[in-house]
């Protein structure tokens, strides 16, 4: 072949190959990258959350919604309850404002025999009680029609509450589902993207979530004791100073209270940094990381130390905030002094360096 024909050939496949669309001249699309896959199955994993999320408030929407009709319908009857003891109140308020108890009364000196005026002051103390249970009756009914119209304003804010969170999470599950079907469809790996996306989300409800709830419940316990465990010795608390109350505990302690505590903490380990809590952790191929702080939760009766999830992995994926609220929902972590040592209330909390700080005052 001569360099002149070579030459033209060339020259006709690359306007032919100028010719084609994008989409043919890219053949399926493009390879992505380990990191371009990491984050379409970590949106994967966000978009499986939210949906849940967004379930549970369309369950608690319907949930509401039922509550709200049996609430008015208790109104309703507790009103035909209101009006019946209302007359009879009447009639007994008119009974005594028109002077006809007091002619009552009177009947008492017309009686001729110390066993007549007994037999009259018993009818009289019956007619007193009937009247008191008349009046006491109404106020009752009125008492608990309020209450009921009451729980029905709750209920009623409550609904709207969550509906405007549904909408929210709805929208960005949309949103985020766009996106990722969109990804999708310009890569030449959907398929194996995808079916990483569901063996991800099956390894996080299978394996991840019950491991979480183990976890969680285990710090529960071990948070809510850990005042007694601080009392009984003298080198977490301070005292010498009435107006520097302390208790201070380095990780390394705090990690070897939890350990006595459970034998699946030991598999966690805390790490206290300047302003915040890192938990790693993993057990069997359930690989954890927590992020969060201890912070101060002031309340009427006594102050509470609270930890404070931020952040949470699961084999080195991030769960949405929606997941680690509905965790929060059910585990209460943290601990409040004042239970075991009734004089002393926390006044403040911070965290530093290996070390966790509690300021406390005498609460007398």
């Amino acid at each position: 072949m001569t360099s002149k024909l070579r030459a033209t050939l060339v020259s006709i496949l690359l306007a032919a190959q100028l010719a084609l669309p994008p989409a043919a001249a890219s053949a399926e699309g493009t390879a992505p990258t380990d990191t371009e896959t990491q984050e379409l199955v970590q949106k994967g994993l966000t978009i499986f959350e939210i949906d849940k999320e967004v379930a549970r408030l369309n369950d608690q929407d319907a949930a509401i919604g039922e509550q709200i009709k049996q609430n008015e319908s208790n109104i309703d009857k507790q009103q035909g309850q209101v009006d019946t003891t209302r007359k009879h109140a009447g009639k007994v308020l008119r009974a005594y404002y028109t002077g006809e108890r007091d002619s009552i009364w009177m009947m008492l000196f017309s009686v001729r025999s110390f066993t007549d005026a007994l037999r009259m002051f018993e009818y009289l103390q019956m007619i007193v009680r009937n009247d008191h249970h008349a009046l006491n009756t109404y106020t009752d009914s009125v008492k608990k029609l309020t209450s009921l119209q009451d729980d029905l304003t709750k209920s009623r804010a409550k609904l709207q509450e969550t509906k405007a969170n549904y909408l929210t999470q709805r929208e960005r599950l949309v949103k985020l589902q766009e996106e990722l079907d969109r990804q999708l469809a310009a890569s030449t790996q959907a398929e194996a993207i995808a079916s990483q996306i569901k063996s991800l989300n099956d390894d996080w409800k299978e394996k991840g979530i019950p491991v979480v709830r183990e976890y969680l419940d285990s710090l529960s316990q071990g948070f809510r004791e850990l005042p007694q465990f601080l009392a009984k010795d003298s080198k977490y608390m301070d005292l010498s100073n009435p107006k520097n109350l302390l208790i201070q505990m380095g990780d390394t302690d705090f990690n070897n209270y939890l350990y006595a505590k459970s034998d699946l903490l030991k598999h966690l380990s805390f790490t206290f940094e300047e302003g915040y809590i890192t938990a790693k952790g993993k057990k069997d191929d359930v690989d954890i990381a927590i992020e969060g702080k201890f912070d101060l939760v002031q309340q009427p009766d006594m102050n509470e130390v609270r930890f404070t999830v931020n952040k949470l992995q699961f084999n080195g994926y991030q769960l949405p905030d929606t997941t680690i609220a509905d965790f929060s929902k059910d585990f209460q972590l943290g601990f409040i002094p004042k239970k075991f040592i009734s004089q002393l209330d926390v006044t403040q909390v911070e965290m530093r360096k290996g070390l966790i700080v509690v300021k406390l005052k005498l609460s007398l």
